[in-house]
C-alpha cells in the first residue's frame, strides 16, 4: 500500500503543461502560466485550474518557475542491458551475441541483479520516467530483484521474465515448462503489488528464440490472467528471415504471434520497422499497439519505422528508449530521435506531437490512458516539476527545449500517485511496503 500524506490533500503551484486526453485517442496540449494542481490523499488529481489566492484551504507548495507536467512513460527497455549502453558491436543479431547475451548471463547471480536493479531505477527516476515497461532476463531470481527495486523506488512498472527456449546461449535457455512455471509464480507474487503500481507482462523475447509450444503456453498464461504481452517484431531483415526459418508454418512474422494467440488488444510489438502492408493491417485488426524505438533503430542500423503506416490504420504508437541499444534513459532523447526518424522519411513531427507521444500517447498504447498520461482531474498524479531557463517562457519554447535541448531542462522533482519519488533523502524508507 502506498504511504499517504496523513489523509490530507496536497496542492502544488507552478506553470503547467499537459496533453488533454481525448476519446478518439488524439490529444491537444494545454498550458497554464500559473496553475494550481490539487492531489487528493488517494493520489488522484482533484483539480487543475489557474491559480487564484484562497482557492485551496491548506498549504500550497510553490514550485515556480518550474513547469508541472506528466511523468514520462517508457514503453520498452531492457533492465539487464543497463551497463552495456553504447556497446557498438554490430547489427541486431551480432550485437545480441557479442554484447547482450554475455551480460544477461551475469544476472543468474541475484546479488549482481540486485545491484544493477538499483542503478536501473535510479537512472529512470533521474530522467523523469515515472512508468516503465521492462524486459528482465530469463532468470526468475533476477526478475524478482527487478520487481523489488521498482517497489522500493515507488515507480509504476510493468515487467516480465524474458522467455527463451531455443537459439540462445545455454546459460539463458530455459525450457518451456520451467519458464512458464516461473512466470506463473512471479504473476502470483508481483502482479498488482504496490497498490496496483506493479504488473507482470508476458515477455517472449522474440520469435527466433521461442519454440511454438513456448509461445502457445505464454499466450495461455496471458489469457488466464489478462496480462499485457510484450515482444519484438520485424526489427531487422535478418531477424525476419530467422523467424521464418524457425517457424515455416507462418506466412510472415506477425502471423507467428497471431497463430499462437499472442496478437491481441493487450499486445505491445516493439520496433515494427519491416512489416508488410498485410502485417500492418492484421496488427490494426487485432487492436495491438506498436512501440517506436527510434534511438536504438539508429544505433543498430536496423531501419526506420514508418509512423505513417501506423497512423493510417489508427494503430496506437508508444515510445520506448530501448536501453541498452537505446543510448539514454531520457525519453527526451527518444522524442528527438523520433523527430529525426520522421524527417528522414519526409515527415515532420511537431514538438507538441512528440510530447504527447511520450506521455498520453504511450499511456493509451499500453492500456493506461484513463489512469495516467495527462494532468486532469480523476487521473493518478504521476507528474514532474521541470526547471527551464528563465528566458524560456511560452508553451512553444518550452516544448522546443523539452524535445530538442533537454540539457537545458532539469528534472527537479518527480511524483508517482502523488508520492515524491525523486529526489529522495538519503536513507529514506521505501514509499511502498510489501
Amino acid at each position: 500500500m502506498s504511504v499517504r500524506n496523513g489523509g490530507l490533500p496536497r496542492a502544488y503551484r507552478g506553470r503547467l503543461l499537459t496533453p488533454l486526453a481525448a476519446p478518439d485517442g488524439g490529444a491537444q496540449v494545454r498550458f497554464l502560466e500559473d496553475a494550481l494542481l490539487v492531489v487528493g490523499a488517494d493520489g488522484l488529481i482533484v483539480q487543475v485550474a489557474p491559480f487564484a489566492p484562497g482557492a485551496f484551504r491548506g498549504p500550497v507548495l510553490d514550485l515556480r518557475p518550474a513547469v508541472l507536467m506528466p511523468g514520462f512513460i517508457d514503453a520498452h527497455l531492457h533492465f539487464p542491458q543497463t551497463r552495456i549502453i553504447g556497446s557498438a558491436s554490430g547489427a541486431l543479431l551480432d550485437w545480441l551475441d557479442r554484447s547482450v547475451f554475455p551480460e544477461e548471463a551475469r544476472f543468474r547471480d541475484e546479488g549482481y541483479a540486485a545491484l544493477v536493479a538499483g542503478e536501473f531505477t535510479d537512472r529512470l527516476l533521474a530522467s523523469g520516467t515515472t512508468t516503465c515497461v521492462v524486459y528482465s532476463s530469463s532468470c526468475a531470481g533476477a526478475t524478482d530483484q527487478l520487481f523489488r527495486a521498482l517497489l522500493r523506488a515507488g515507480l509504476r512498472g510493468i515487467a516480465g521474465l524474458t522467455l527463451m527456449d531455443q537459439n540462445c546461449p545455454e546459460a539463458l535457455c530455459v525450457p518451456r515448462d520451467e519458464a512458464i512455471a516461473a512466470a506463473r509464480d512471479l504473476v502470483q507474487r508481483w502482479h498488482g503489488e504496490g497498490g496496483g503500481l506493479l504488473e507482470f507482462a508476458i515477455t517472449p523475447r522474440f520469435a527466433p528464440t521461442c519454440s511454438r509450444p513456448l509461445l502457445e503456453a505464454a499466450a495461455r498464461l496471458a489469457r488466464d490472467h489478462d496480462l499485457l504481452v510484450q515482444t519484438h517484431v520485424a526489427e531487422s531483415p535478418a531477424e525476419c528471415e530467422a523467424t521464418l526459418r524457425e517457424h515455416p508454418w507462418a506466412r510472415d512474422y506477425v502471423d507467428v504471434y497471431d497463430r499462437v494467440g499472442l496478437l491481441t488488444g493487450r499486445t505491445l510489438l516493439a520496433h515494427a520497422i519491416h512489416l508488410s502492408p498485410r502485417e500492418w493491417d492484421r496488427v490494426a485488426e487485432a487492436r495491438s499497439s506498436v512501440v517506436h524505438c527510434p534511438d536504438s533503430n539508429f544505433f543498430l542500423g536496423s531501419g526506420r519505422m514508418r509512423l505513417g503506416d501506423a497512423r493510417a490504420r489508427a494503430v496506437p504508437v508508444a515510445l520506448g528508449s530501448d536501453v541498452g541499444a537505446g543510448r539514454s534513459f531520457d525519453m527526451r532523447r527518444s522524442m528527438s530521435s523520433a523527430f529525426d526518424n520522421a524527417l528522414c522519411l519526409g515527415d515532420r513531427l511537431t514538438p507538441s506531437a512528440l510530447f504527447v507521444m511520450a506521455t498520453q500517447g504511450t499511456a493509451d498504447a499500453i492500456g493506461l490512458g484513463r489512469v495516467i498520461g495527462s494532468l486532469e482531474a480523476g487521473k493518478e498524479a504521476d507528474f514532474l516539476a521541470v526547471r527551464f531557463p528563465d528566458h524560456v517562457l511560452s508553451d512553444s519554447d518550452l516544448l522546443n527545449h523539452l524535445a530538442f535541448a533537454p540539457e537545458t531542462a532539469a528534472i527537479k522533482r518527480s511524483f508517482v500517485r502523488g508520492n515524491p519519488v525523486h529526489p529522495r533523502p538519503p536513507g529514506a524508507p521505501p514509499l511502498i511496503h510489501p
